[in-house]
């Protein structure tokens, strides 16, 4: 059934493949700086955010805001 259709006289299209031309990378010297920037920020929010959780978690455990409430300061001078 196919052979009705197909005809012999089909050519294919002459397809050729070639790189593109790409010019040279020439990649940046990683210094100390770059590289070391980056990672003392991270460290130093890391520390910055463990100091302030220990500190929160010592205000809740020892009823800081409550007792304070007690003695007449307003809750919106707390924050």
């Amino acid at each position: 059934m196919l052979q009705k259709f197909v005809s012999k006289s089909v050519s294919f299209p002459d397809i050729s493949v070639q790189m593109l031309p790409k010019a040279s990378v020439n990649l940046p010297t990683v210094s100390l700086m770059t590289f070391g920037a980056p990672l003392l920020v991270a460290i130093a929010y890391v520390y910055f955010l463990q100091f302030l959780t220990v500190i929160l978690v010592s205000e809740k455990e020892t009823h800081v805001k409550e007792h304070m409430l007690m003695m007449g300061m307003r809750e919106s001078a707390y924050w």
